[in-house]
């Protein structure tokens, strides 16, 4: 592929032909390369998004339909969508000036700003508006669901190979880790039934969510005026809401402080004011299953298909270096499991 043909073709598709185009490398993401596109008079972010015959999702469609529909139901917490070529996997979109977050900056209007986006996109209205997006990457709807998520998680470390120390750290984690996920469960199961709960049945409608997925502050930017912006939707669609909040208090890359969590909750479940109880109860309820998960996720730099899709977003990746990163990052989230 040609890259400058590509952008050229994409910038004439929004009236920007015969621009000049300087094109520059940003940090890359954990899946994809990503360019600032500057022309005489507009900045652009170009994302050339991963795709390998191992893993076929279709990132940029994903991301692109998810930017649309909230980008048209008036949210502007996000970047505008401007164009793509679904044949090369790459997406032109708008340039936000801002900052990353790190934990010591999250402040209480941060934590509002995050539920609300959430809320604002689980409106009545942005419900009707979008029955035609894709459920989200590991959507789940009912306890067994989840539980069976996990478990396929945990079962792809069976074949992880064993070269060094570290990978031999990393089988003595997964194997603790193993433990704890059977006790876990047994524990949540009793629970599920002794308050009355379906193992199998599935959410309402009115009760899933539009997830941004992937949600947390270090997918967010920002700006000058104090508003955040929020970034990569690639695994976004609808789910559980219990899914989504539990991701958001789970994820390791800018941990938020557990004690914003009902906040949060509250605030970010106000859509559904006829069964917001029922979906209290189960974020609670599920809260450490995705702490489990993200145990997994983390770990995923010593799985080889993973491996291949870190060097495409970073070519100059040291993966030893990685591997022990992410061994202490599992080792973090699995001490603040509880149950």
């Amino acid at each position: 592929m040609e890259l400058n043909s590509v952008v050229s073709d994409l910038l004439d598709s929004i009236s920007y032909s015969n621009q000049t185009v300087e094109l520059k490398p940003l940090s890359a993401s954990g899946n994809n390369r990503v360019f600032s596109l500057q022309t005489h008079n507009q900045n652009f972010v170009l994302k050339w998004y991963f795709h390998d015959e191992a893993d076929t999702r279709d990132r940029l469609g994903v991301e692109y339909s998810f930017l649309e529909h909230a980008w048209k139901i008036g949210l502007r917490s996000i970047p505008q969508p401007f164009a793509k070529d679904s044949k090369n996997h790459i997406a032109l979109y708008e340039f936000v000036d801002g900052v990353k977050l790190s934990p010591q900056d999250i402040s209480l209007n941060h934590i509002e700003q995050a539920a609300k986006f959430f809320a604002d996109l689980n409106s009545h209205d942005s419900h009707e508006k979008a029955l035609n997006l894709h459920t989200a990457s590991e959507a789940c709807f009912s306890f067994a669901e989840h539980f069976e998520m996990v478990h396929k998680r945990l079962d792809r470390f069976k074949y992880i190979q064993i070269n060094d120390d570290i990978d031999r750290s990393a089988a003595v984690f997964i194997k603790n880790l193993e433990t704890t996920w059977q006790r876990l469960q047994d524990h949540l199961l009793k629970r599920i039934l002794s308050i009355g709960l379906d193992l199998r049945s599935s959410l309402n409608r009115n009760q899933r969510c539009i997830s941004p997925s992937d949600f947390g502050f270090h997918n967010v930017l920002l700006r000058d005026n104090g508003s955040l912006c929020f970034i990569d939707f690639e695994y976004a669609g609808w789910d559980d809401p219990a899914k989504a909040i539990g991701d958001f208090f789970s994820h390791p890359g800018v941990s938020v402080s557990h004690e914003y969590f009902d906040l949060f909750v509250d605030h970010a479940l106000q859509p559904y004011r006829d069964t917001i109880g029922e979906l209290e109860v189960r974020v609670r309820l599920m809260e450490p299953v995705f702490k489990v998960k993200w145990c997994c996720i983390v770990l995923n730099e010593f799985l080889q298909s993973e491996a291949r899709r870190r060097n495409f977003a970073n070519p100059t990746n040291d993966i030893e270096q990685r591997k022990k990163i992410q061994l202490v990052k599992a080792q973090k989230i699995f001490n603040s499991i509880q149950f």
